[in-house]
């Protein structure tokens, strides 16, 4: 009786170590997905792993992603972040969704070139001023947070014969013979992507046809084709390539970011986890001490914790 006394004690102390206390039985009964990680976060943070487990657990998937969609981008990658950080085997949140979460969060973000004394492109200009607020992206000569190289956007004008219908006078369909006209407008310029250069492109396309007249099925002739004028054609590939530029950012934040709200210290864990290969990095506090540090107060984490994004 004493050896198996002996025998048992060790798995009874072991399940007695890991019991819910009062408390955490009670958010468990509640079901609060938020109380529930940011319980389990506290618990991380305390070097308790198996009650981080224990209570992420009990979130359960559909309050999970209820909380999520009532979220905003920085908030709901916090929420997937502390359910991954105490469930690193299971991961509540998929990579489509965090993804999507990312490509929805738009930290400020600092634009430009390597030498303070290039001037700002025309074109990315022109860009950063329809786009720049909505995207939250700026230009700055000096020390920005992305160096981005020359806007090189060009034109090229396509030609090919095909058969078309159009309309004769009396607007009854005909086919004729025609020739179908491409603009297409190509930007591209080299970008600074987590410690690689980068050449990202974007294009702007707009086809039209014209054909000479047929009298035999009164067709009148349309000589000329309906496109943009080459300027406007430029300024469009210049808008989608910025657009390219910020789905870059979203998959790539730069470690530099600003730190000073939800949004970049969230980017900022991102990068962490990106530039460490680990989804978990940041929730371990890698990084620069003082940033996780200002993030965890920012956030509201205890310390320790990190930035847990997944």
């Amino acid at each position: 009786m004493t050896r198996l006394s002996l025998f048992v004690a060790p798995a009874l102390l072991l399940a007695c170590a890991h019991a819910r206390t009062p408390a955490q039985q009670a958010l468990v009964q509640r079901g609060d997905c938020a109380e529930l990680l940011g319980a389990a976060d506290s618990a991380r943070a305390a070097n308790d792993p198996e009650v981080a487990a224990d209570l992420a657990a009990a979130c359960p998937q559909d309050k999970l992603s209820a909380l999520l969609d009532a979220s905003g981008p920085a908030d709901a990658l916090l929420w997937c972040g502390r359910a991954r950080a105490a469930l690193p085997d299971k991961p509540p949140c998929s990579a489509s969704r965090v993804s999507e979460l990312a490509a929805k969060l738009n930290p400020h973000l600092t634009v430009g070139p390597a030498d303070p004394s290039t001037p700002l492109d025309p074109l990315l200009g022109a860009s950063l001023d329809a786009l720049g607020k909505d995207l939250n992206l700026s230009w700055q000569a000096e020390g920005p947070d992305v160096i981005v190289g020359r806007l090189r956007v060009g034109l090229d004008h396509f030609t090919n014969e095909t058969v078309a219908q159009v309309p004769d006078v009396k607007g009854n369909r005909q086919r004729v013979p025609a020739t179908q006209h491409r603009v297409v407008a190509r930007a591209e310029a080299q970008v600074e992507l987590s410690g690689k250069t980068r050449t990202l492109r974007a294009s702007e396309e707009v086809r039209d046809v014209t054909w000479n007249a047929a009298p035999k099925v009164a067709v009148a002739a349309k000589f000329e084709p309906t496109v943009p004028p080459p300027e406007e054609m430029k300024k469009r590939a210049a808008l989608a390539w910025l657009r390219t530029l910020a789905k870059a950012l979203a998959a790539a934040p730069p470690e530099g970011v600003n730190v000073t709200d939800a949004k970049g210290c969230v980017a900022y864990g991102l990068s962490l986890n990106l530039a460490a290969g680990d989804s978990g990095a940041a929730a371990s506090s890698a990084g620069d001490p003082a940033k996780v540090a200002a993030c965890e107060k920012l956030l509201g984490e205890p310390a320790g914790a990190g930035i847990p994004v997944p």
